[in-house]
């Protein structure tokens, strides 16, 4: 009896199962529907690529581009199974969003969508785009009387907030001047305005300046808060974006919209915000060419420019060494300006010149310094005249050609402990570097007496020479043992992963100690240096925008590079943005799991 017994209920439970499976299913249908029509220039939407009633495996396009269309996130999917008057539903959808590039009416292309090895098309779209935003217009969903959970109460606290419009939230394109000539620094700042709450906000689409050269600012740059009226009504603005830009071309330039994704909602509350997507407003650079003739000698630099040249010291001995420091301050591409020290000069010896130091001022980007360091050792006594030199530019605000001339400096230079005869031929330079005191010199003649101790002893001198090889030694030893090692870049190219765990470690650290702004600048810090060993290329020469087309250019999968992108870019931000909330201790694990998936495809 308790057999048969266990038996019924083996056959309760299977019975539905079997029905459900013979049931039959729906006919294949593949469509393509838009979340709305018509839209706004400034606004996102959402187009899902939709298959009803489908058996076996289903291939969407992998990669498509859509005219006058940018994709700006996506694709996400999603699986659902219905049962409607006794026959199965089965459906799989992908979801993109969308951002318009500019106003008119356009068509979505139909695609190609491979089910169970059949090929279904859907059908083209056709989409209008208005100037603006169109998001303050469309109705909302009205509310069932008959329905008891249509109400406030149970949905998350952020239905209850005034409604996300483009008067309460928008991103401006904001240009430090609107006309320029070619090669001329403007300054670039994304900048957003808000009445609501913002939880979260990052970049969707890197901006592609076509058209300009950029120059990065980094974080120091970055954040500007401050409380603006327009109109009569309040706004919360903060720079989340900004570069300098040199248009390289001439006519009228339009900047990139770049494409940003905001979490709306409280902070601090137990439900996650609305997101949504908001393209910046779109600005026009108008470009002038420099004027001709130009003279002879100009590099290309525009801008206002004071020239510099000085010397630590005026009078000194033969041995002493000199350095003489060139500075070019003022306001505009700095780039362009090329070093005009002489590279020789009569009675002295010329080594080579330091990297140059770019220094911009926090209050103005686009004024700041560039700095050089050259070392002289004079060869000869009497006095001695350093040249001076000059740098060429133009001025856009004169609207004219400026030339600037230093004077010479002359130096006295007196018999010391070493002369012309003891001072060694050099060669091209690489060898001397400036650290704050005089080089000294291999001196001739009897040393002075000095009394003996027991640094005289010979066992002493052994073990003092045999030092140096023990460590030889045990250098050997340690890469036979790890034949990594005897590459450096090798090493850190292969180790890449495991260094980026140790810098993640420390962040940790950080973390634990509630140190904010330690924590979220040193994941990020993790995530560049983990490039730097994989491509062997120094951490200051590396941004993020430059390492996403690296990626792009290895054919990384986006979703992979723009995952990457989210961290470092929410880390700068948050390492520079006065918060009292929580720290995000999941953005730790997002840089752990981009870069174990990196290890996979690099």
């Amino acid at each position: 009896m308790a057999l048969n017994g266990r038996k019924s209920d083996m056959a309760k439970f299977l019975l539905p199962i079997l029905l459900i499976l013979a049931l039959p299913l729906r006919a294949t249908e593949v469509t393509s529907t838009v979340s709305a029509n018509p839209v706004g220039t400034e606004d996102t939407f959402q187009l899902t690529i939709n298959v009803d009633g489908y058996d076996g495996d289903v291939e969407f396009p992998r990669s498509f581009s859509i005219p006058d269309f940018s994709i700006v996130a996506g694709p996400s999917t999603s699986e659902s199974t219905q049962i409607i008057n006794w026959k199965v539903s089965r459906s799989i959808s992908e979801v993109f969003t969308l951002s318009p590039r500019k106003a008119g009416t356009f068509q979505i292309p139909s695609f190609k969508v491979q089910v169970g090895g059949k090929i279904y098309r859907t059908q083209p779209i056709s989409v209008t785009v208005k100037k603006g935003s169109l998001l303050s217009q469309r109705p909302s969903r009205p509310r069932s009387p008959f329905d008891m959970f249509d109400d406030n109460f149970f949905n998350p606290p952020v239905v209850t907030q005034q409604p996300v419009t483009a008067d309460s939230l928008f991103i401006r394109c904001e240009l430090s001047k609107a006309i320029a000539y070619v090669g001329e620094a403007v300054e670039v700042s994304y900048r957003i305005y808000s009445r609501v709450n913002i939880a979260r906000l990052g970049i969707q689409e890197l901006p592609d300046f076509t058209g300009f050269l950029t120059e990065d600012l980094g974080q120091n740059h970055l954040i500007d808060r401050k409380r603006m009226m327009i109109n009569g009504v309040a706004y919360n603005t903060a720079v989340i974006f900004r570069k300098i830009v040199f248009p390289t071309k001439t006519g009228r330039l339009p900047l990139p919209q770049p494409v940003f994704s905001i979490q709306v909602g409280n902070p601090n509350s137990f439900f996650p915000g609305q997101p949504i997507q908001r393209k910046s407003q779109s600005a026009i650079l108008m470009v002038y060419p420099l004027p001709a003739p130009q003279p002879a000698g100009f590099s290309g630099a525009v801008g206002q420019f004071q020239l510099s040249v000085s010397v630590n010291q005026d009078h000194v001995k033969m041995g002493d060494s000199i350095t003489a420091t060139v500075v070019v301050s003022g306001e505009g591409d700095f780039n362009t300006i090329p070093l005009v020290f002489p590279e020789s000069i009569d009675g002295f010896r010329v080594f080579r010149p330091s990297s140059p130091k770019l220094e911009r001022e926090p209050a103005n980007p686009l004024r700041g310094k560039k700095t050089w360091k050259v070392i002289l050792v004079p060869q000869k006594m009497g006095t001695l005249v350093i040249p001076g030199t000059k740098i060429i530019f133009f001025n856009p605000v004169t609207k004219k050609y400026v030339t600037r001339v230093s004077g010479s400096i002359d130096v006295s230079v007196e018999k010391g402990s070493a002369t012309p005869e003891n001072i060694l031929p050099g060669t091209s330079g690489n060898e001397v570097v400036a650290v704050g005191k005089d080089i000294d010199y291999i001196r001739t003649g009897a040393a002075p007496d000095r009394f003996v101790d027991i640094s005289e002893s010979t066992w002493y001198r052994v073990s003092m020479a045999a030092i140096p090889f023990i460590f030889i030694l045990l250098g050997f030893f340690l890469r036979w043992r790890d034949p990594s090692r005897r590459d450096p870049v090798e090493y850190r190219r292969s180790h890449a992963a495991a260094l980026f765990r140790n810098r993640i470690s420390q962040a940790a650290k950080f973390l634990k100690k509630g140190k904010g702004r330690d924590y979220y600048q040193q994941v990020s810090k993790a995530c560049i240096s983990y490039f730097s060993d994989k491509w062997n290329r120094p951490v200051l020469d590396l941004k993020i925008d430059e390492i996403a087309r690296e990626l792009e250019s290895r054919e990384v999968p986006p979703d992979l590079i723009k995952a990457i992108v989210d961290v470092v870019e929410y880390c700068d931000f948050e390492s520079y943005t006065p918060s009292n909330n929580a720290l995000n201790r999941d953005i730790m694990k997002d840089a752990e799991s981009a870069v174990s998936k990196l290890e996979k495809v690099l």
